[in-house]
Formats: C-alpha cells, sequence, structure tokens
C-alpha cells in the first residue's frame, strides 16, 4: 500500500488552481466523475512531488455525520487488491462511507472504497486497474 494522492475541498476551485499554479504546481486533468448517480468536478494537480485531488463537494460528503469542513480531507492508498483491504480495514474498526464503486476518468480506471477510521481519519483505497495521468504514461 502506498500513497497515490491527497484529497482536498475547496469553496472555490478555480481560486485555488490559480494559487496553486502560482506557487509552483500545475493542472494534468480536470474531469466530471460519477458516483451514486451524481457528477462531481475533480481535479487532479501536482505540487510539488504529490498529486492533489481538488473539489467542491466529495463524493462521500452527504454520508458524513457532520459537516466537511474545507481543507485536506482524505488520503488515498494505491492497493494491490481493494476487497482485501477492505476488509482488514473494517475487521480494524474502519466505517464504509459508501459502497465500493468503480470509477472511469481521465486518470484511468479503479475501484475505489471511502472509509473512516475509528478515530475519524477519512481515507480512500483504490484499486488501480489502468493508469492515464498523462505524465505517468
Amino acid at each position: 500500500m502506498k500513497i497515490w494522492n491527497i484529497a482536498g475541498k475547496v469553496p472555490d476551485l478555480e481560486a485555488e488552481i490559480a494559487f496553486i499554479k502560482a506557487t509552483g504546481g500545475h493542472v494534468l486533468l480536470d474531469n466530471i466523475i460519477r458516483i451514486e448517480d451524481r457528477d462531481f468536478r475533480v481535479v487532479l494537480l501536482k505540487w510539488g512531488d504529490k498529486y492533489l485531488h481538488l473539489f467542491e463537494k466529495a463524493v462521500y460528503e452527504h454520508h458524513l455525520e457532520a459537516l466537511l469542513g474545507n481543507g485536506l480531507c482524505h488520503v488515498v492508498f494505491e492497493v494491490p487488491n481493494l476487497a482485501e483491504a477492505r476488509l482488514r480495514a473494517l475487521e480494524a474498526g474502519a466505517r464504509e462511507l459508501m459502497p465500493p464503486a468503480f470509477v472511469s476518468s481521465g486518470f484511468g480506471t479503479r475501484d475505489v472504497a471511502f472509509l473512516q477510521s475509528p478515530g475519524g481519519i477519512l481515507f480512500e483505497f483504490a484499486e488501480i486497474h489502468e493508469h492515464k495521468v498523462p505524465e505517468l504514461l
């Protein structure tokens, strides 16, 4: 398991993109993804040596018990087997925020699961089937 990216919720995507560009980052992809019959705009940036997904609303937000504030909100771990990683986390006490989902977008294809640790840490497991991030091709 390794960190693939971190994710942040912001009130104004365009303003945040401008800020990150001004501090040396750049946009790799700007996509609409569909999960649970809802569309979400997700922007993938490279800032320093890491990837950052930004959005104005998290795909799992309506499943949370409390309002999700702005700022960094979850970390994405790339896993070789989503079913095994998900089960291990659930057995250790994690709460599943929504059913696992298949996602296809400009960044490629993957199966994902959104979970919350017993202490409240939000995280995503992603089993990546195809990378389409331009600099990884």
